[in-house]
């Protein structure tokens, strides 16, 4: 998995950049929806497998085009309203037969939705209230991944194999993507303007309980587990305006986007490696990850034979709020040692160009302001006790990280009031903890 690989390689708990959990989580989460459901059976081996998924998909596609002699009013408007919501659980149980008697249990809830708009309005005269996209997004997911497995069991000098492989996602990811062009001989009021409104709630939790198998006699059997939780939400804004008027512009060619996400859920996990008579190895490894992503970039230009007022401006605010927890208690059989890497992640990016260019005046245009919040109560907490002479190894790390990058020009015949104007806005409250206990 690559948050093994990532925990491992960086040490969780020296994170800068903590993207990489989130993109996993969003990973795990598809390829366990589209993994073929499977039930398989062996005379020798009694393990089982099992693939569990609930998935929601929304798309939309828009395309308004306008061409006037005269004047276009009114027209070439998109609107775009999506709502998932998910209630629905994972449950399963797993018991291995005798002799070899592992379990694979991969289990995820999936909410998608994308969103393309795009508007083109010529006119031969003036452009009024056209053109404009407007999306809202709402995903909220409350069902959980429950899982008990308990490894098979077998006895004599044979190789039996009884620990368990779980994984569980949930995964919530939200695309737009709006394009808006003017062009007009005349005025241009109220119109290119694109505005997304992103919402995230999840409470749903990810919950696994692993017994490995037993045996006895003077066997090598394997009773470790392994288990890999992820809860991921990205949301991703994509906004690009142009505005080309003879005369003036008004109200027009404005990116806003609305970006919130906030969960509660958890992971929570219990392993407890198999034991036996013989060379049995009953580790466990664990990786836990909540991860949160927003991006938004905007792109806005405005040209006028006249003047610019109240356009060309680019406003993004981002929210990210997470209260959920990674909670891990591992107890290894034989000699068993064992592996947890549980990490917290937030990140925000945010990419703002505005250029506004008037034969007149420019007033309140071309002003980008970027506001991000990011908030994280929750902890990751970890005890591991080790089997025979098995040590113990733990990685955990919480990070948060925002980005802002804004440009602006403005060229202008006459005055230049409150206008190219760059604002950016960050904060960051953290009062999360890493707890581990090791034995």
């Amino acid at each position: 998995m690559v948050v093994n690989n990532l925990l491992n390689k960086n040490k969780i708990n020296k994170i800068k950049n903590i993207r990489v959990p989130i993109i996993t989580v969003i990973t795990l989460s598809i390829l366990l929806l589209i993994s073929p459901s499977s039930m398989n059976s062996d005379a020798f081996a009694q393990g089982n497998t099992a693939n569990q998924a609930i998935g929601q998909a929304q798309s939309a596609t828009q395309l308004g085009i306008c061409v006037s002699g005269t004047g276009t009013l009114i027209s070439c408007n998109n609107l775009n309203a999506q709502t998932q919501t998910n209630t629905g659980n994972n449950a399963l149980a797993q018991q291995g037969g005798g002799g070899s008697g592992g379990n694979i249990a991969n289990q995820a809830i999936g909410q998608a939705q994308s969103s393309s708009q795009n508007a083109l309005c010529v006119s031969g005269t003036g452009t009024f209230v056209s053109c404009n996209n407007l999306n809202a997004q709402t995903q909220t997911n409350t069902g959980n991944n429950a899982l008990a497995q308990q490894g098979g069991s077998g006895s004599g000098g044979g190789k039996g194999k009884g620990g368990n492989t779980a994984n569980q996602g949930i995964g919530q990811s939200q695309t737009s993507n709006q394009n808006s062009a003017v062009v007009s001989g005349g005025d241009t009021t109220g119109s290119g303007n694109n505005v997304n409104k992103q919402s995230q709630t999840n409470t749903g939790n990810n919950a696994a309980a692993q017994q490995g198998g037993s045996g006895s006699g003077g066997g090598k059997g394997k009773g470790g587990n392994t288990a890999n939780q992820g809860i991921g939400q990205s949301q991703t804004s994509n906004q690009n305006a142009q505005c080309v008027s003879g005369g003036n512009t008004a109200n027009s060619c404005n990116n806003i986007s609305t970006q919130n996400q906030d969960n509660s859920g958890s992971n929570a996990l219990s392993q407890q490696g198999g034991s036996g008579g013989g060379k049995g190895k009953g580790g466990n490894t664990a990786n836990q990850g909540i991860g949160q992503s927003q991006t938004s970039n905007q792109n806005t230009q405005c040209v006028s034979g006249g003047n610019v007022a109240n356009s060309c401006n680019n406003l993004s605010t981002q929210n990210q709020q997470n209260t959920g927890n990674n909670a891990a208690a591992q107890s290894g059989g034989g000699k068993g040692g064992n592996t947890a890497n549980q990490g917290i992640g937030q990140s925000q990016t945010s990419n703002q160009n505005a250029q506004c260019v008037a034969g007149g005046s420019l007033s309140n245009s071309c002003s980008n302001t970027s506001i991000q919040n990011q908030q994280n109560t929750g902890n990751n907490a970890a005890a591991q006790s080790g089997g025979g002479k098995g040590g113990n190894t733990a990685n955990q790390g919480i990070g948060q990280s925002q980005t802002s990058n804004q440009n602006t020009q403005c060229v202008s015949g006459k005055d230049a009031i409150v206008s190219c104007d760059n604002e950016s806005f960050q904060n960051q409250v953290n009062s999360g903890s890493n707890v581990l206990g090791q034995q």
